[in-house]
């Protein structure tokens, strides 16, 4: 069954007959009849019946007149919304870490919405390894990663700029008249990051491992505007990305401690599945990246 069969029985039954059908629709009159007889032989059924010289719809014509023009309807209403679909819309999905979207991405996430108002973004917090996931299983397609590196070879990556990370603590912690912190300094101290996952937490766990340093607690905090906070009223040691920290650090109720036992090589990628179809939306987000933050 093809559309053209169905606009040709249509017009048949708007027309009343074969020949000014053929005629409307720039057909030959052949055309027209075999166009008929191929619906009729698909559903094994006839469509019209003659009266003399009046051309009447079957039962089942009747009934296939009504799936005719619902279908016609819903094939042209594709065609329009396809034909204009260079303009950005639907459903876009963003992984992000917090820091960047709060500290980063704000000015863009905005203007983006405002030059596109019918795409739907919607912004998912976590860490890089969930990302991942989430892109190999193309339930997520875009995602802004902290790395040192970002190798994957089913991914398409895009440095952005380096991330530097602080370690940050109270100006009225005991560590600060040293101004650096050795990793045998932070045995017996509480520790408050981010969820687990992240590559500036990993690398210092793994430094502290290595020295058989153990921390007296470690607190999981999912917001880093709480870990701040407990940081600044001296509740623990956190460890950030220093844009993060940039203006409790100008006003001094936070201070940076070097750790030469410790680097952190962070940087920040934009990745997307190499297998993802890129939509005219996701190709406008790559693009106002480009200009924006890759100045």
């Amino acid at each position: 069954m093809e559309i053209r069969q169905l606009k040709t029985f249509m017009s048949i039954v708007k027309l009343g007959n074969f020949s000014q059908a053929a005629h409307y629709l720039g057909y030959t009159q052949s055309t027209v009849t075999t166009h008929i007889q191929l619906l009729e032989k698909e559903l094994n059924t006839l469509l019209f019946e003659r009266f003399g010289h009046q051309l009447m719809l079957t039962t089942d014509g009747e009934r296939l007149y009504e799936y005719a023009e619902q279908i016609t309807r819903l094939a042209e209403d594709a065609k329009n919304e396809l034909e204009h679909f260079d303009t950005p819309r639907g459903p876009i999905i963003i992984g992000m870490p917090e820091s960047l979207c709060v500290y980063y991405l704000t000015d863009l996430l905005k203007e983006y919405t405002a030059l596109y108002p019918d795409v739907e973004l919607k912004l998912i917090f976590g860490i890089s390894s969930d990302f991942r996931n989430l892109l190999r299983r193309n339930m997520m397609d875009l995602a802004f990663i902290l790395e040192e590196t970002s190798k994957d070879a089913d991914l398409v990556s895009t440095l952005l700029w380096p991330e530097p990370i602080a370690m940050v603590v109270s100006p009225d912690h005991k560590l600060v008249k040293a101004g650096k912190a050795e990793l045998k300094d932070l045995h017996g101290e509480t520790l408050l990051f981010v969820e687990s996952g992240s590559t500036y937490r990993s690398a210092l766990e793994t430094g502290l491992a290595k020295a058989a340093v153990h921390p007296r607690t470690v607190m999981e905090i999912c917001h880093i505007q709480t870990i701040k906070q407990f940081v600044c009223a001296n509740l623990g040691i956190t460890v950030l990305p220093k844009v993060a920290v940039k203006e409790e650090l100008a006003a001094g109720t936070l201070v940076a401690l070097q750790c030469p036992g410790i680097t952190f090589k962070t940087n920040t990628y934009l990745v997307y599945h190499k297998d993802k179809w890129l939509s005219h939306g996701i190709r406008a987000f790559l693009k106002l990246v480009q200009e924006r933050l890759l100045k």
